[in-house]
């Protein structure tokens, strides 16, 4: 993913609050982190898979608090994907 998309997600998820460790970009809330493994990523997969798991994930955002920031990090990212996308 080394183009001006991955430059441009990375900056967003900075701007809502995701840090960068060494080459990782780690949510808000510390329920994931992911790198950049490989220059070919398909960020429109990526993107599609990642929103799948924040719809799944909101069944549960009253359930346990747990499950509630991972819901909240996963929206993030999407949101930050949609951004990309829509640029």
């Amino acid at each position: 993913m080394q183009d001006a998309r991955w430059l441009r997600l990375k900056d967003c998820l900075l701007d809502r609050g995701w840090t960068s460790r060494d080459d990782a970009l780690c949510a808000p809330h510390a329920t994931m982190w992911f790198s950049q493994t490989s220059k070919d990523a398909n960020m429109i997969s990526f993107r599609d898979r990642i929103r799948s798991a924040a719809e799944a994930s909101a069944r549960y955002v009253d359930v346990d608090v747990d499950h509630a920031a991972l819901h909240d990090d996963l929206v993030s990212l999407v949101d930050a994907l949609d951004e990309v996308f829509q640029n």
